[in-house]
């Protein structure tokens, strides 16, 4: 089943203030960073809007489309990055933490208690607040779901803004003449052939993920000595 509902939301809303849900984006890319987005509620609302669902499954145009219905929609929206010099130094588990907790601050103060409904099967959340002594704003407890953003409408409108962003980033970086060869526009700088082919004869950009191992470069002096992720 690929469409998500308010279920998680709903029975959130029994024990808790507002609901945020949590998505990120980028985590196996090759170059540029990674987004999390959230998208949070007050109240529990009778609907979403159609065509919400894991943005993955989505084309571009829907993704546009989803936006403004979504930013309509939510009481509460965000999105936070970490850079691929902060993937490099902290790890991708760390970054992504670092970069949800930046997405929760943007909210601004929020009352209450809340619950996170958090994508995926590990609280890196609550993981780079206790290994970066990040802030505890806003005051929520955090729930791990597999594949939330094909259960909670809340995360796959969180992975379409997230999505959307980066997406918007790399097309732009990949207008600049320093960057054109990589072809971000069209692979949003994930390890295509196409990619990997433009790093083996351009070498590794400012913006490559240098402790990436990438699958196709192995031996290569465009990645000599580089370790394993």
């Amino acid at each position: 089943m690929n469409d998500p509902s308010l279920d998680l939301e709903h029975r959130a809303f029994e024990s808790f203030d507002f609901v945020l849900g949590a998505d990120e984006v980028g985590r196996g890319c090759a170059a540029g960073p990674a987004y999390v987005g959230v998208c949070g509620l007050t109240r529990l609302p009778a609907s979403f809007p159609e065509g919400v669902k894991d943005s993955k499954l989505l084309t571009p145009r829907q993704r546009r489309l989803a936006r403004s219905a979504i930013e309509a929609w939510a009481d509460m929206r965000a999105v936070g990055a970490c850079s691929n010099e902060e993937i490099d130094n902290l790890g991708i588990t760390l970054a992504l933490g670092l970069a949800l907790a930046r997405a929760l601050l943007a909210l601004g103060d929020v009352p209450g208690r809340g619950l996170l409904i958090l994508d995926g099967n590990f609280d890196y959340l609550s993981y780079a607040r206790e290994s970066l002594h990040l802030s505890q704003r806003p005051n929520v407890e955090v729930r791990c779901v597999v594949k939330g953003d094909m259960k909670s409408a809340l995360c796959a409108s969180a992975s379409i803004l997230a999505k959307l962003d980066r997406d918007e980033l790399m097309e732009n970086l990949s207008k600049l003449d320093k960057y054109k060869g990589y072809k971000w526009k069209k692979n949003k700088g994930y390890p295509t052939q196409e990619h990997i082919a433009a790093i083996k004869k351009l070498g590794l950009s400012p913006l490559h993920r240098k402790s990436w191992k990438i699958k196709g470069l192995e031996g290569s002096s465009s990645q000599k000595g580089l370790p394993l992720f």
